[in-house]
Protein backbone atom coordinates (compact mmCIF):
# COMPACT_ATOMS: atom_id res chain seq x y z
CA UNK A 1 0.00 0.00 0.00
CA UNK A 2 1.15 3.43 -0.75
CA UNK A 3 0.42 6.24 2.21
CA UNK A 4 -0.19 9.66 0.89
CA UNK A 5 1.35 12.48 2.52
CA UNK A 6 -0.68 15.66 2.70
CA UNK A 7 1.27 18.78 4.38
CA UNK A 8 -1.20 21.37 5.06
CA UNK A 9 -0.64 24.39 7.22
CA UNK A 10 -3.53 24.34 9.99
CA UNK A 11 -3.53 28.00 9.72
CA UNK A 12 -3.79 28.78 6.44
CA UNK A 13 -5.62 25.96 4.45
CA UNK A 14 -8.89 25.73 2.74
CA UNK A 15 -11.70 23.10 2.77
CA UNK A 16 -11.01 21.90 -0.93
CA UNK A 17 -7.51 21.05 0.80
CA UNK A 18 -9.88 17.95 2.65
CA UNK A 19 -11.64 16.70 0.46
CA UNK A 20 -9.24 13.83 -0.64
CA UNK A 21 -8.43 12.57 3.02
CA UNK A 22 -12.50 13.38 3.34
CA UNK A 23 -12.60 10.76 0.33
CA UNK A 24 -10.62 8.11 1.92
CA UNK A 25 -12.62 8.31 4.92
CA UNK A 26 -15.96 7.45 3.26
CA UNK A 27 -14.65 5.28 1.10
CA UNK A 28 -13.43 2.97 4.44
CA UNK A 29 -9.91 3.98 4.02
CA UNK A 30 -7.55 5.04 7.49
CA UNK A 31 -5.98 8.67 7.62
CA UNK A 32 -3.72 10.01 10.23
CA UNK A 33 -4.39 13.81 11.17
CA UNK A 34 -3.99 15.63 14.23
CA UNK A 35 -6.22 16.79 17.15
CA UNK A 36 -5.06 19.14 19.48
CA UNK A 37 -3.66 16.86 22.11
CA UNK A 38 -2.05 13.90 19.81
CA UNK A 39 -2.63 12.39 16.29
CA UNK A 40 -4.85 10.10 15.59
CA UNK A 41 -5.67 7.09 13.17
CA UNK A 42 -9.51 8.14 11.99
CA UNK A 43 -11.74 5.43 10.15
CA UNK A 44 -15.33 4.99 9.18
CA UNK A 45 -16.67 3.88 12.35
CA UNK A 46 -19.84 2.21 10.64
CA UNK A 47 -17.83 0.37 8.23
CA UNK A 48 -16.67 -3.01 9.82
CA UNK A 49 -13.89 -3.70 7.29
CA UNK A 50 -12.43 -0.29 8.18
CA UNK A 51 -12.34 -0.84 11.94
CA UNK A 52 -10.83 -4.28 11.48
CA UNK A 53 -8.18 -3.31 9.45
CA UNK A 54 -7.49 -0.04 11.28
CA UNK A 55 -7.18 -2.47 14.58
CA UNK A 56 -4.86 -4.66 12.67
CA UNK A 57 -2.56 -1.81 11.86
CA UNK A 58 -2.21 -0.98 15.59
CA UNK A 59 -2.12 -4.21 16.67
CA UNK A 60 -4.78 -3.38 19.04
CA UNK A 61 -7.76 -5.37 20.52
CA UNK A 62 -10.85 -5.72 18.65
CA UNK A 63 -12.74 -6.35 22.06
CA UNK A 64 -11.44 -2.91 22.95
CA UNK A 65 -13.99 0.51 22.21
CA UNK A 66 -13.10 2.67 19.60
CA UNK A 67 -14.31 6.66 20.82
CA UNK A 68 -15.92 8.55 18.47
CA UNK A 69 -15.06 11.82 17.02
CA UNK A 70 -18.04 14.86 16.39
CA UNK A 71 -17.29 17.87 15.02
CA UNK A 72 -20.28 19.98 16.40
CA UNK A 73 -21.61 18.29 20.37
CA UNK A 74 -25.20 18.68 18.47
CA UNK A 75 -24.93 15.31 17.02
CA UNK A 76 -23.92 13.35 19.97
CA UNK A 77 -27.96 12.63 20.11
CA UNK A 78 -27.19 10.08 16.91
CA UNK A 79 -25.24 7.95 18.95
CA UNK A 80 -26.45 7.82 22.67
CA UNK A 81 -29.79 7.60 24.37
CA UNK A 82 -29.43 10.33 27.07
CA UNK A 83 -26.92 13.18 28.31
CA UNK A 84 -26.60 12.85 31.92
CA UNK A 85 -26.70 16.29 33.65
CA UNK A 86 -22.87 16.02 34.87
CA UNK A 87 -21.85 15.06 31.13
CA UNK A 88 -23.82 18.20 30.41
CA UNK A 89 -22.02 20.61 32.58
CA UNK A 90 -18.27 18.86 31.49
CA UNK A 91 -19.64 19.39 27.95
CA UNK A 92 -20.32 23.11 28.43
CA UNK A 93 -16.54 23.66 30.23
CA UNK A 94 -13.91 21.60 28.45
CA UNK A 95 -15.65 21.19 24.88
CA UNK A 96 -14.24 21.20 22.09
CA UNK A 97 -11.16 20.40 23.85
CA UNK A 98 -9.30 17.59 25.09
CA UNK A 99 -11.81 15.31 26.96
CA UNK A 100 -13.56 12.10 26.09
CA UNK A 101 -16.52 11.54 27.36
CA UNK A 102 -17.54 7.79 27.77
CA UNK A 103 -21.70 8.09 28.23
CA UNK A 104 -24.29 5.42 28.86
CA UNK A 105 -25.15 2.55 26.08
CA UNK A 106 -23.92 0.30 24.31
CA UNK A 107 -24.69 -2.19 27.21
CA UNK A 108 -22.25 -1.53 29.84
CA UNK A 109 -19.31 -0.59 27.05
CA UNK A 110 -20.94 2.24 27.19
CA UNK A 111 -20.36 5.12 23.95
CA UNK A 112 -16.98 7.31 24.07
CA UNK A 113 -17.01 10.58 22.17
CA UNK A 114 -14.83 13.33 21.88
CA UNK A 115 -15.45 16.99 20.11
CA UNK A 116 -11.79 17.90 19.57
CA UNK A 117 -11.14 21.84 19.54
CA UNK A 118 -8.36 21.48 16.69
CA UNK A 119 -9.97 23.38 13.30
CA UNK A 120 -8.42 20.52 10.93
CA UNK A 121 -9.73 18.32 12.90
CA UNK A 122 -13.52 19.56 13.07
CA UNK A 123 -13.43 20.05 9.29
CA UNK A 124 -12.59 16.92 8.10
CA UNK A 125 -14.91 14.61 10.02
CA UNK A 126 -17.59 17.56 8.99
CA UNK A 127 -16.79 16.65 5.25
CA UNK A 128 -16.51 13.27 5.88
CA UNK A 129 -20.39 12.80 6.89
CA UNK A 130 -19.61 9.15 8.26
CA UNK A 131 -18.95 8.70 12.40
CA UNK A 132 -14.90 8.76 12.67
CA UNK A 133 -13.54 6.18 15.20
CA UNK A 134 -10.35 7.27 16.15
CA UNK A 135 -7.82 6.27 18.75
CA UNK A 136 -4.63 7.50 18.85
CA UNK A 137 -1.52 7.09 16.13
CA UNK A 138 0.55 4.80 17.51
CA UNK A 139 1.11 0.83 18.29
CA UNK A 140 -0.52 -0.83 20.57
CA UNK A 141 0.89 0.25 24.05
CA UNK A 142 3.50 2.83 22.89
CA UNK A 143 3.23 6.90 23.64
CA UNK A 144 0.92 9.18 21.27
CA UNK A 145 2.80 11.09 18.85
CA UNK A 146 2.05 14.59 19.25
CA UNK A 147 3.67 15.35 16.04
CA UNK A 148 3.52 13.93 12.12
CA UNK A 149 7.10 12.26 12.03
CA UNK A 150 6.52 9.83 14.38
CA UNK A 151 3.18 8.25 12.43
CA UNK A 152 5.12 7.97 9.01
CA UNK A 153 7.75 6.46 10.49
CA UNK A 154 5.37 3.80 12.18
CA UNK A 155 2.27 3.74 9.53
CA UNK A 156 3.79 4.80 6.62
CA UNK A 157 2.72 2.03 4.19
CA UNK A 158 0.05 0.77 6.18
CA UNK A 159 -2.42 3.44 6.20
CA UNK A 160 -4.29 5.50 3.01
CA UNK A 161 -2.50 8.74 3.84
CA UNK A 162 -1.31 10.92 6.47
CA UNK A 163 -1.59 14.44 6.95
CA UNK A 164 0.73 16.31 8.57
CA UNK A 165 -0.66 19.09 10.13
CA UNK A 166 2.34 20.51 12.22
CA UNK A 167 3.18 19.27 16.04
CA UNK A 168 -0.66 19.07 18.46
CA UNK A 169 -0.53 22.51 20.11
CA UNK A 170 -0.88 20.22 23.43
CA UNK A 171 0.83 17.09 23.08
CA UNK A 172 -1.08 14.99 25.94
CA UNK A 173 -3.64 12.81 25.62
CA UNK A 174 -6.92 13.70 26.04
CA UNK A 175 -8.73 12.71 29.64
CA UNK A 176 -11.27 9.90 29.72
CA UNK A 177 -14.03 10.29 31.83
CA UNK A 178 -17.49 7.70 31.78
CA UNK A 179 -20.39 9.23 33.33
CA UNK A 180 -24.03 7.95 34.41
CA UNK A 181 -26.79 8.53 36.05
CA UNK A 182 -25.51 8.44 39.42
CA UNK A 183 -21.90 8.99 39.36
CA UNK A 184 -18.84 9.65 36.96
CA UNK A 185 -15.21 8.18 37.09
CA UNK A 186 -11.79 9.44 35.35
CA UNK A 187 -11.00 6.73 33.82
CA UNK A 188 -7.46 7.75 32.06
CA UNK A 189 -6.05 11.46 33.24
CA UNK A 190 -4.87 13.20 30.87
CA UNK A 191 -4.05 17.37 30.53
CA UNK A 192 -7.32 17.70 32.41
CA UNK A 193 -7.56 16.85 35.46
CA UNK A 194 -9.20 14.78 38.17
CA UNK A 195 -9.50 17.38 40.75
CA UNK A 196 -10.49 20.20 37.76
CA UNK A 197 -13.67 17.46 37.05
CA UNK A 198 -14.50 17.43 40.30
CA UNK A 199 -14.25 21.39 41.04
CA UNK A 200 -16.56 21.57 38.03
CA UNK A 201 -19.05 19.36 38.39
CA UNK A 202 -19.55 19.56 42.10
CA UNK A 203 -21.69 22.50 43.50
CA UNK A 204 -21.06 23.00 46.91
CA UNK A 205 -23.63 23.98 49.92
CA UNK A 206 -21.51 24.91 53.25
CA UNK A 207 -23.77 26.01 56.39
CA UNK A 208 -22.12 28.18 58.92
CA UNK A 209 -22.61 28.56 62.51
CA UNK A 210 -20.61 29.18 66.05
CA UNK A 211 -19.54 26.12 67.17
CA UNK A 212 -20.65 23.88 64.07
CA UNK A 213 -22.51 21.56 66.82
CA UNK A 214 -26.35 22.23 66.35
CA UNK A 215 -27.68 24.81 63.44
CA UNK A 216 -25.36 23.93 60.57
CA UNK A 217 -24.71 20.28 61.45
CA UNK A 218 -29.19 20.18 61.32
CA UNK A 219 -29.04 22.29 57.89
CA UNK A 220 -26.18 19.85 56.09
CA UNK A 221 -28.34 16.93 56.98
CA UNK A 222 -31.78 18.40 55.74
CA UNK A 223 -30.71 19.64 52.99
CA UNK A 224 -28.54 16.68 51.72
CA UNK A 225 -32.34 14.43 52.99
CA UNK A 226 -33.86 16.91 50.38
CA UNK A 227 -31.48 16.37 47.64
CA UNK A 228 -31.25 12.76 48.22
CA UNK A 229 -34.90 12.58 48.15
CA UNK A 230 -35.16 14.95 44.96
CA UNK A 231 -32.89 12.51 43.20
CA UNK A 232 -33.97 9.32 44.30
CA UNK A 233 -30.73 8.80 45.94
CA UNK A 234 -29.24 7.89 49.63
CA UNK A 235 -28.08 10.91 50.82
CA UNK A 236 -24.12 9.26 50.93
CA UNK A 237 -24.24 9.01 46.97
CA UNK A 238 -25.51 12.47 46.29
CA UNK A 239 -21.39 13.48 45.99
CA UNK A 240 -21.15 11.14 43.60
CA UNK A 241 -23.57 13.04 40.96
CA UNK A 242 -22.00 16.55 41.93
CA UNK A 243 -23.63 17.40 45.32
CA UNK A 244 -21.34 18.73 47.73
CA UNK A 245 -23.21 20.03 51.15
CA UNK A 246 -20.98 20.83 54.46
CA UNK A 247 -21.04 22.91 57.50
CA UNK A 248 -18.56 24.58 59.73
CA UNK A 249 -18.17 27.16 62.55
CA UNK A 250 -16.51 30.22 63.41
CA UNK A 251 -15.17 28.73 66.73
CA UNK A 252 -15.42 25.41 66.50
CA UNK A 253 -13.25 22.97 67.80
CA UNK A 254 -12.21 20.53 65.60
CA UNK A 255 -13.70 16.75 65.68
CA UNK A 256 -16.17 17.99 68.27
CA UNK A 257 -19.58 16.02 68.07
CA UNK A 258 -22.71 17.28 67.38
CA UNK A 259 -25.01 18.24 70.51
CA UNK A 260 -27.12 15.89 72.11
CA UNK A 261 -30.17 17.13 71.53
CA UNK A 262 -29.25 18.20 68.42
CA UNK A 263 -28.91 14.72 67.55
CA UNK A 264 -31.96 13.59 68.87
CA UNK A 265 -34.15 15.90 66.43
CA UNK A 266 -32.45 15.15 63.40
CA UNK A 267 -33.27 11.54 64.52
CA UNK A 268 -36.75 13.19 64.71
CA UNK A 269 -36.73 14.24 61.39
CA UNK A 270 -35.19 10.77 60.12
CA UNK A 271 -31.93 12.44 59.63
CA UNK A 272 -28.64 10.86 61.07
CA UNK A 273 -25.68 13.67 61.98
CA UNK A 274 -24.12 11.30 65.14
CA UNK A 275 -21.32 10.61 63.04
CA UNK A 276 -20.94 14.60 62.69
CA UNK A 277 -17.34 16.28 63.47
CA UNK A 278 -17.17 19.61 63.89
CA UNK A 279 -14.75 22.03 62.02
CA UNK A 280 -13.56 25.74 61.90
CA UNK A 281 -14.16 28.04 58.60
CA UNK A 282 -11.01 28.20 56.79
CA UNK A 283 -10.31 29.86 53.69
CA UNK A 284 -10.24 27.10 51.64
CA UNK A 285 -13.57 26.26 52.28
CA UNK A 286 -14.76 29.55 51.49
CA UNK A 287 -12.99 29.63 48.39
CA UNK A 288 -14.47 25.79 47.46
CA UNK A 289 -17.58 26.81 48.32
CA UNK A 290 -20.63 27.92 45.61
CA UNK A 291 -22.99 29.36 48.34
CA UNK A 292 -22.25 30.13 52.20
CA UNK A 293 -25.33 29.96 54.31
CA UNK A 294 -25.03 31.70 57.85
CA UNK A 295 -27.44 31.25 60.53
CA UNK A 296 -26.93 35.02 62.14
CA UNK A 297 -26.00 38.35 61.23
CA UNK A 298 -22.86 38.04 62.99
CA UNK A 299 -22.16 35.34 61.33
CA UNK A 300 -22.30 36.88 58.21
CA UNK A 301 -20.16 40.16 59.86
CA UNK A 302 -17.27 37.91 60.72
CA UNK A 303 -17.09 36.30 57.54
CA UNK A 304 -17.25 39.02 55.04
CA UNK A 305 -14.84 41.19 57.03
CA UNK A 306 -12.22 38.17 57.31
CA UNK A 307 -12.23 37.59 53.23
CA UNK A 308 -14.62 40.30 52.30
CA UNK A 309 -13.28 39.42 48.54
CA UNK A 310 -15.47 36.61 48.59
CA UNK A 311 -18.50 38.38 50.29
CA UNK A 312 -20.83 37.69 47.46
CA UNK A 313 -21.17 34.26 48.19
CA UNK A 314 -22.90 34.67 51.91
CA UNK A 315 -25.97 34.94 52.45
CA UNK A 316 -28.49 34.54 55.52
CA UNK A 317 -30.33 31.17 56.00
CA UNK A 318 -33.08 32.94 57.40
CA UNK A 319 -33.59 36.87 57.03
CA UNK A 320 -34.27 37.23 60.99
CA UNK A 321 -31.54 35.03 61.58
CA UNK A 322 -31.82 31.07 63.19
CA UNK A 323 -31.27 31.61 66.94
CA UNK A 324 -28.48 29.58 68.85
CA UNK A 325 -30.55 26.63 70.86
CA UNK A 326 -27.00 25.31 73.14
CA UNK A 327 -28.18 24.72 76.10
CA UNK A 328 -31.63 25.49 75.93
CA UNK A 329 -34.65 22.76 76.16
CA UNK A 330 -35.27 20.22 73.58
CA UNK A 331 -38.09 22.41 71.82
CA UNK A 332 -35.87 24.96 70.98
CA UNK A 333 -34.07 22.94 69.07
CA UNK A 334 -36.83 21.50 67.36
CA UNK A 335 -38.26 25.37 66.42
CA UNK A 336 -34.35 25.59 65.05
CA UNK A 337 -34.69 22.87 62.78
CA UNK A 338 -38.13 23.43 61.65
CA UNK A 339 -36.81 27.61 61.06
CA UNK A 340 -34.21 26.12 58.88
CA UNK A 341 -36.25 23.11 57.31
CA UNK A 342 -38.88 26.18 55.89
CA UNK A 343 -35.94 27.92 54.02
CA UNK A 344 -35.06 24.91 52.54
CA UNK A 345 -36.56 25.31 49.27
CA UNK A 346 -34.80 28.19 48.35
CA UNK A 347 -31.49 26.48 49.03
CA UNK A 348 -32.23 23.53 47.01
CA UNK A 349 -33.20 26.65 43.95
CA UNK A 350 -29.49 27.02 43.73
CA UNK A 351 -28.40 23.52 43.29
CA UNK A 352 -30.39 23.65 39.83
CA UNK A 353 -31.96 20.11 40.51
CA UNK A 354 -33.45 17.52 38.06
CA UNK A 355 -37.13 18.13 38.69
CA UNK A 356 -37.73 14.38 38.91
CA UNK A 357 -35.41 11.78 40.61
CA UNK A 358 -32.70 10.07 37.90
CA UNK A 359 -34.20 7.01 36.45
CA UNK A 360 -31.68 4.35 36.83
CA UNK A 361 -28.77 3.47 33.90
CA UNK A 362 -30.12 1.52 30.75
CA UNK A 363 -28.18 -1.22 30.73
CA UNK A 364 -29.61 -2.61 27.44
CA UNK A 365 -27.96 0.38 25.48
Amino acid sequence: MKTEILKIDPKAYQLPDLERPAAILKEGGLVAFPTETVYGIGCDAHNPDAVSHLCKVKGRPKEKPLSLHVASRDVIIRYVKSVPHMAEIMMDRFWPGPLTIIFPGNADKGVGIRFPANRLAQDLIRLAEVPIAMPSANFWGEEAPGEAGKVIQDFEGKIEMIIDGGPCELSEPSTVVRVDDRSWEVLREGIISQDMIRNLVCKTILFVCTGNSCRSPMAEGLLKKAVAERLGLEPNEIINLGYRILSAGTSAFQGSRASQPAIKVMKEMDVDISSHAAQPITLDLMEEADFVYVMGHNHALILKEWMPEIARKVRMMHPDGIDDPIGMPIEHYRSCAAKIDEQMDQVLDQLDLPKTPQAPEDKDG
